[in-house]
């Protein structure tokens, strides 16, 4: 294991982090008064209390994790005191430069799947050494008309381990995607992009057009890690679709998992490696039906049922309130989260984490 270490002095310290522990109780353990743990299988932080400092010491099981968790405390520490902060790291790992996680990679191919659906094969170097159980990547993608012959400026850590994008000419288009199939043996991964029509620029957009040869960025994988229950129920819209596909082909033997899936018509459908109950807008704008919703009520829950949602905003807090509030569910035993908002572009347009909504 490497080790790390920081202090982090103010007057709210304490308080912010308790609030972080208290919005993820099924990664971070403690009680008001500390200390706090958080433990993920890439590594660890734990933080101690000592009058208005926090002493926190971080571990990963390579530098790809004691990165992740400098950057996790960072960045939600950073969120619940709602100001930046400066840190000091003593121990293993990097203080700064290119992050361990990222690759610069390139298209080796791109394919329609179906009208909605364009899949990119990207070459990705020393890829056997990225935590490929997780399901996330940060797509990075070099500013429109960047000239060929030139490398685009790529995210750097700081000295406090969090990661600073290029800003003016230089920024990058942002999104989230998952990692659909990763092929060791060829050193690619494959990714699938929803195709929607958008008067601005778009990842889609790009995935439609993109040729051998173009490059892009990638940050990650992590996040979005594979359920582990006796009985598994996944629901999304288009969005979702290759992360509830790589979680059906994923799922253990003994695990029963089927999934609804909520697609704009039958030309959109897939197949995939398990029951998939589909839902048809037939022509109504993405975001705008209650289908995912209302087929969840019809269902009921089980003690040995685990629950999994990514979808529309509204739809994410409609089944996150139904997950909770009537069907009564611990936060042990479901993930639901909003991976786009109508109207707004960017990054999954999730709450915050300090939310208290329900």
């Amino acid at each position: 294991m490497l080790h790390a270490n920081t202090r982090l002095t103010h007057p709210r310290s304490a308080a912010a982090m308790f609030r972080f522990a208290a919005d993820h109780p099924e990664y971070i353990t403690g009680t008001e008064a500390g200390p706090w743990r958080m433990q993920i299988p890439l590594g660890s932080f734990e933080a101690r209390r000592d009058g208005e400092t926090l002493l926190v010491e971080a571990t990963g099981v390579n530098p790809i994790g004691l990165s992740y968790m400098k950057l996790i405390f960072v960045d939600h520490i950073g969120e619940y005191l709602a100001e930046e902060v400066e840190l000091h790291w003593e121990g293993d790992g990097q203080s700064h430069g290119v992050p361990p996680f990222f690759r610069e990679v390139r298209v080796t191919a791109s394919r329609r799947l179906t009208p909605t659906m364009q899949r990119v094969t990207f070459s990705v170097p020393d890829l056997e050494d990225l935590p490929l159980d997780e399901l996330h990547v940060r797509l990075l993608l070099p500013p429109e008309d960047w000239p060929a012959n030139l490398p685009p400026v790529w995210p750097m850590l700081t000295a406090s381990g969090a990661l600073s994008f290029p800003a003016g000419s230089d920024t990058l288009l942002v999104r989230v995607y998952t990692i659909r199939h990763v092929d060791l043996a060829r050193g690619e991964v494959e990714i699938d992009f929803v195709l929607h029509p958008t008067a601005e620029r778009s990842a889609g957009g790009w995935a439609a057009t993109c040729r051998p040869g173009d490059v892009a960025g990638l940050l990650g994988p992590g996040g979005g890690a594979i359920p582990q229950a006796p009985r598994v129920l996944l629901l999304g819209d288009e969005t979702a679709l290759p992360a509830i596909a790589r979680m059906l082909e994923a799922a253990s033997p003994g695990t029963i998992c089927e999934a609804i899936i909520e697609v704009n018509g039958p030309e959109d459908e897939q197949d995939l490696a398990g029951p998939v109950e589909w839902l048809h807008r037939r022509g109504a704008a993405p975001g705008t039906k209650r289908l995912l919703v209302e087929a969840l009520a019809r269902r009921q829950p089980s003690d040995d049922l685990y629950v999994w949602a990514g979808c529309e905003f509204d739809a994410f807090r409609d089944i996150r309130r139904h997950v909770r509030s009537v069907w009564k569910m611990p936060r042990d035993r479901h993930m639901v989260a909003a991976y786009w908002r109508r109207g707004v572009a960017g990054e999954m347009a999730e709450e915050p984490h300090h939310s208290s909504a329900a």
